[in-house]
């Protein structure tokens, strides 16, 4: 009788089910299929021997990173920039979604909303090379700025700085994905009813009391969702970034897992190594989401399953 029940509701809703198919077989062919090969980690890998011929090491590459040197640099560094572009980066969206939503000139709010858009599309490549531009010591022009206006005496070396690298790091990020991010807000914000905000004025209350007891809680659902789904990325700083702005000045605060396992893998030819570390913070990510999501269920009833 359920499954009978069960089909009905599918042919029911067959259109929509068709709508998700390409989706479904995406992730079936590129997130599940590709399990198979985590046995890499497992085993002393070979081209010639395969996923099926290579002997079995057992923990053998855990133990490897967890011995080596830099591995407890590795994770805390991971850490820490991922956790900073997610407490700082995580509500700007939000901000520029709720500014956007309040702006009445349509031409201004259209422009707006592209110029944020745009930097999503540019590559890692081309937005360091331009922050390379403008903030060189030799006539950038944010050094002759600040320069010209008495703010500092003599250029400062912006990159390849420890002073300045979280700030270059989490700062590039946010402006580079801040407007991307703002789409989903704004879509919730869409769907808010607006008789809420018609008798939120008759109850005397101003644009920010809107804001914070309608707009607010009319994405707050939304906003739990994909705070979940980033906390996964903890273990994940990013790995073209950080290739691109880390150098030998500050790579003792820039090393991350990301980076060390495509040097190890592709440049070191260590694949089964690199593949450890990589199961590694998969597992630290699914971890991470399965307690938030826990959490997040008994705090606010909200959450993934």
């Amino acid at each position: 009788m359920g499954a009978s029940l069960l089909w009905r509701r599918l042919w029911r809703h067959k259109l929509l089910y068709l709508f998700m198919l390409p989706g479904i077989v995406w992730f079936f062919l590129f997130s599940y299929v590709p399990l198979y090969g985590i046995q890499v980690a497992f085993r002393d890998f070979t081209f010639s021997g395969g996923f099926t011929g290579s002997p079995w090491a057992g923990l053998k590459y855990f133990r490897q990173f967890f011995d080596y040197y830099q591995s407890e640099a590795l994770i805390r560094n991971t850490i820490l920039i991922s956790a900073l572009k997610l407490v700082i980066g995580f509500a700007m969206p939000i901000l520029l979604a709720i500014l956007l939503n309040e702006v009445r000139h349509v031409k201004f709010k259209k422009t707006v909303q592209t110029l944020s858009y745009l930097p999503y599309f540019v590559s890692w490549v081309v937005v360091v090379t331009l922050m390379q531009r403008l903030l060189t010591p030799y006539g950038g022009p944010v050094n002759d700025l600040l320069v010209s206006i008495g703010l500092v005496k003599d250029p400062i070396r912006f990159l390849n700085n420890t002073s300045w690298f979280y700030q270059i790091i989490v700062g590039s990020d946010i402006w580079k994905n801040i407007g991307w991010n703002s789409i989903i807000y704004m879509a919730a914000m869409a769907g808010i009813d607006q008789q809420l905000y018609e008798a939120a004025k008759i109850d005397g209350a101003g644009r920010f009391r809107q804001i914070w007891h309608v707009t607010l809680p009319g994405i707050r659902n939304i906003a739990v969702i994909l705070f979940i789904l980033a906390t996964g990325s903890l273990m994940s700083a990013g790995y073209e970034q950080l290739l691109l702005l880390n150098g030998p000045a500050t790579a003792a605060i820039g090393s991350v897992l990301d980076v060390h396992v495509i040097g190890a893998g592709i440049s070191q030819g260590r694949l089964s190594y690199a593949a450890a570390v990589g199961l590694f913070q998969s597992i630290i990510a699914l971890v991470l989401i399965l307690t938030v999501n826990r959490i997040a269920r008994k705090v606010s009833d909200v959450s993934l399953f």
